[in-house]
This record gives structure tokens, C-alpha cells and sequence, in this order.
């Protein structure tokens, strides 16, 4: 019997910080309020509002920094550092326990793959930063951001996952967690901030980094 996971890439796998690293250094750049910027960068990225319709994670990125430029009262600030943004994005680094947490799983047997909110000028170099062979799907794909059942359904009809031969790992609550539970799909909750769930959903087990789901994959 084939084995799957899916798996979510940033926060999961690689880092984010370095994109906000770059926010914060634009910012201290321009002369607003650094922590205030980084914070309305990662809540305007993560409200799927500003994904309907469908547009790609380059597009929401450059919108984001034109919403940054509004809120601050500026005019294409924020937006000169576009380029800088999407490259630091491109390099971003794995978490610590990661590499050696997916060669393990590939040598039991597992078949990876990873559902990211991103695209397809972006996710390749960010699959290179893992160092072992993945699955590749992102929202330019289906046409759909998670937690949109569109973007699950259509990566589950394509295997035929199961509930013994599939698990789903991720660190995001309501864009993973959530999902997976509306879909019947046993998850792994990888917390690395001890965040509390915001709704009903439970995820079969939780984690707070990488290495500990091998308790459970054999």
C-alpha cells in the first residue's frame, strides 16, 4: 500500500522570517513603525479575503505592499521593495529538524507532498531548500488558496487518499487544521508557537516541531 503526506511548506518546513526579516528592514528604511509594518504584512497575507478572486502569490504579495504604502500614508514606499520581497521569500531556510525529518520519512516508504499557498516562480526554490524529492502543488495550480475545499479535493481525488494510507501536517490552524477536519483527514498539528485552536476542529495529534510525528509514521 502506498504511503502519502501532505504537508504545508511555510511555518511547517521553511522559515518565514526572512520575508519578514526583509519587511522590517524596509520599513526601518523608509522610517514607519517597524513592528507595526511586519505585523500588518503577515495579517493582510493571511486574510483569504484578499485572495477572492483568485490571483497569484506574487500579485497578493505586491497588493499587500501597496495596501502597507495606504495604511502608512505613503506612495510606492513599501512597493519599491517588491523585487527584495519575492527574493528573500525564494530563500527562505528550513526549521532546524526538518531535513533530517524528511529523509527519515522517505526512507520508510513515504510519498511526499507538499499543498502551499504559493506559485509556480516561487515554490521551486523553496522545495530545493528541503534536499529530498516532493510532490508539488500550489494555489496557481487549482486556482484556490487553502483552507478552500477546492485546493484539498482536488490533490485528494488525484491520489485516492484514505484514512490509512494518507495523514496531513501543517502548522496552520484555520488554513490546514480546519480543513482537514471538515474533510475527515487525520492531521498532525505541528504548533510550534503553542497557539490555541480558534474553532471546533482537532487535529489527531499535535506536535510542536517536526521530528516528533515520527512517533507515529512507521
Amino acid at each position: 500500500m502506498k504511503k502519502f503526506l501532505t504537508f504545508d511548506c511555510y511555518g511547517t518546513l521553511l522559515r518565514e522570517e526572512g520575508t519578514y526579516a526583509e519587511i522590517v528592514r524596509a520599513a526601518h528604511q523608509i522610517g514607519v513603525d517597524v513592528k507595526l509594518a511586519r505585523q500588518r504584512f503577515i495579517t493582510y497575507q493571511a486574510d483569504r479575503n484578499n485572495m477572492h478572486p483568485y490571483l497569484d502569490y506574487d500579485l497578493l504579495t505586491r497588493n499587500n505592499l501597496i495596501h502597507l504604502d495606504y495604511q502608512f500614508g505613503l506612495k510606492h514606499q513599501f512597493e519599491r521593495y517588491y523585487p527584495e520581497i519575492l527574493m528573500a521569500h525564494r530563500d527562505l531556510t528550513p526549521f532546524p529538524e526538518v531535513i533530517a525529518t524528511l529523509k527519515t520519512l522517505r526512507e520508510r516508504g513515504y510519498h511526499l507532498i507538499m499543498m502551499s499557498n504559493s506559485s509556480w516562480d516561487i515554490i521551486p526554490a523553496n522545495a530545493d531548500a528541503l534536499q529530498v524529492p516532493f510532490d508539488i502543488w500550489t494555489a496557481e495550480d487549482v486556482h484556490a488558496y487553502k483552507p478552500d475545499h477546492t485546493f484539498f479535493n482536488a490533490v485528494d481525488q488525484h491520489y485516492g487518499f484514505t484514512p490509512e494510507n494518507h495523514w496531513h501536517i501543517a502548522q496552520g490552524y484555520p488554513s490546514d487544521i480546519v480543513p482537514a477536519n471538515d474533510l475527515q483527514w487525520p492531521s498532525i498539528w505541528v504548533n510550534r508557537e503553542n497557539a490555541q485552536p480558534t474553532a471546533a476542529a482537532r487535529p489527531t495529534h499535535m506536535v510542536t516541531t517536526l521530528d516528533e510525528v515520527l512517533q507515529w509514521l512507521h
